[in-house]
């Protein structure tokens, strides 16, 4: 038998081995998630349906610290493919992991798993996880990914922290709603944190609709709140306020911004917001607004599907009794996403006197000879290397970062892939034209982008300071459609400048789902140091495994994702 002294200093040795580490050592914890993906039958706005979550939540979130490795189990259970993509991770040293089912790996079959492991370096800020394949995150497949900065220079200047997304919901699948081809489907209503009503006049017979309860944010009287807002939604641009109160903008898509004082948010699909809101009011009721933009659609849908657009929840204040508020909104300072000083990162980045590659990228949405919409991109570059013209995307029978990785280039890839090559180390100026009557949200997979303009064609004055995201939205065309030119279509333009630095098969997309599932998107290609065994190597089998669950087609044949 051991005396005691001996267990002493056999603890004393065990403590050495697994101390803590100290301040100058390296050391990245992994974090390990499980998302259990099943169809359950929920009622979030009081109408039931059928609705596709992970771990039976809506919204599930999942949170790490700057430096965190993170592992994530995704089981399938949905009856259908499906793959998980971690929005606005750069995903660098592990592109395999970017989750685009079909571009990046094979998608998760029924039944099937796959674990997604990457370090997020020193990323902090607010992201989310969402399906993507087919329209799956649609269907509430989705939710915020968040990276806590032990370093965050605002961190003195509030005491709490809350999540808000903002979500389209629909009452159909998106597998129903794709088959309306020739105009985006209309939602039945839009959520705040997974909460909405809809008017059961609306419902149909039998249909088991309740009336329901709005949102309740809870404030504290003096307190100041970081709310990290995110649209999940499918197309709907969210007007966000709360009245009689002001915010302070200090992040976009996981990038701290200088301070901006404003009293109303424009946010898009797929973009990210923190802002700080001080309960500095009286001790009330006030709403919460999430405005949808009705414009967005093609059919005016303002009385469709009973839709109401003007989303609200509530704040409430502690000590204020449970009623429904009775104020109003008096916007006077709204964020203007398009005047890129607003948005100015909190430091300055040096941008190159040249360009190394400038690239023009148009597009359209049009019916075909079936009524079924789809896009048309056309890419070209200053020096005549790239002449993509009037094609469509098809996602790919065999994933390109595979095909990249067992040595093709971009221009062995499947011309429907509208694959362009870049060189790692360069900066590419982008310009996006839309010749649209509505404005449309572009993002980027594993990298940000320098805003440079908006509106007209100009490059970049390196003296200036530009804001850095991963997604953008680029204004109407004002001055008449097709044709494109500033002359043909004033206003309809972006000009980003994009540092490709990080290897791997990228996407580029509209993140409107219905315009992504009409193909409207594009493939960068950066294969410095993949085409070798030891990449091929690193990357699970199970993205290989694309036997009998994915064959470049979606359910409908439109070759999409």
């Amino acid at each position: 038998m051991r005396s005691w002294a001996t267990f002493v200093a056999l603890a004393a040795a065990i403590s050495s081995v697994f101390a803590a580490p100290t301040s100058d050592s390296y050391y990245t914890p992994t974090k390990f998630f499980t998302l259990n993906l099943r169809t359950e039958n929920v009622a979030p706005d009081g109408y039931p349906v059928q609705m596709k979550l992970a771990n039976h939540q809506i919204d599930y979130a999942i949170e790490v610290n700057a430096g965190d490795t993170v592992s994530v189990t995704v089981i399938n259970n949905l009856g259908a493919p499906t793959s998980i993509h971690w929005h606005g991770m750069f995903q660098r040293g592990t592109p395999w992991m970017d989750g685009a089912g079909g571009v990046t790996q094979c998608p998760i079959p029924p039944g099937g798993s796959y674990v997604y492991t990457f370090n997020v370096g020193q990323q902090v800020g607010t992201y989310w996880w969402h399906a993507h394949y087919i329209s799956g995150y649609v269907d509430g497949i989705r939710g915020p990914f968040i990276i806590h900065d032990p370093k965050d220079p605002y961190k003195g200047q509030y005491s709490e922290e809350k999540v808000i997304t903002l979500v389209d919901h629909y009452h159909n699948t998106s597998a129903y709603l794709l088959d309306y081809c020739a105009f985006e489907p209309v939602p039945e209503s839009g959520l705040i944190n997974g909460v909405g009503v809809y008017d059961c006049k609306f419902a149909k017979p039998g249909s088991g609709c309740r009336p329901a309860s709005p949102y309740v944010l809870n404030f504290t009287p003096g307190k100041t709140y970081r709310l990290r807002l995110i649209n999940e939604g499918a197309m709907a641009p969210f007007e966000f306020s709360i009245d009689n109160h002001v915010m302070t903008v200090i992040e976009s898509d996981g990038v701290y911004t200088n301070p901006t004082v404003v009293d109303n948010v424009r946010i898009l699909p797929s973009q990210r917001y923190s802002v700080l809101v001080t309960a500095n009011q009286r001790v009330s009721n006030y709403f919460i607004r999430a405005t949808m933009d009705v414009a967005m659609w093609a059919p005016a849908p303002v009385d469709l599907n009973g839709l109401n657009p003007n989303v609200t929840g509530i704040v409430r204040y502690a000590g204020a009794p449970a009623r429904t508020p009775t104020s109003t909104s008096n916007i006077t300072n709204p964020l203007d996403a398009y005047h890129l000083g607003e948005l100015n990162g909190l430091t300055s980045d040096t941008l190159p006197d040249d360009f190394n590659q400038t690239l023009y990228f148009g597009f359209s949405l049009q019916p075909n000879d079936e009524n079924i919409t789809r896009a048309a991109i056309s890419i070209t570059d200053s020096d005549d290397l790239v002449n993509i013209d009037d094609s469509q995307y098809r996602v790919p029978s065999y994933p390109d970062l595979l095909s990249v990785v067992g040595g093709k280039n971009a221009s062995q890839l499947p011309a429907t892939s509208n694959a362009v090559n870049v060189y790692n180390g360069t900066y590419v100026y982008l310009q996006v034209r839309n010749d649209d009557a509505v404005e449309h949200v572009f993002h980027l997979h594993g990298h940000t982008f320098w805003v440079i303009n908006s509106g007209k064609l100009l490059h970049a004055d390196k003296a200036a300071t530009y804001p850095r995201r991963d997604a953008i939205q680029v204004p109407p065309c004002t001055g008449g459609k097709g044709g494109g030119g500033e002359a043909s279509c004033l206003k309809g333009y972006v000009g980003l400048l994009i540092k490709f630095d990080n290897p791997g098969v990228w996407l580029f997309h509209c993140h409107i789902e219905w315009h992504m599932s009409a193909g409207l998107l594009f493939t960068f290609v950066n294969n410095a140091g993949l085409a070798n065994a030891a990449t091929a190597a690193k990357i699970p089998r199970a993205a290989y495994s694309c036997a009998n669950n994915h064959k470049g087609e979606d359910l409908f044949g439109l070759g999409v994702i």
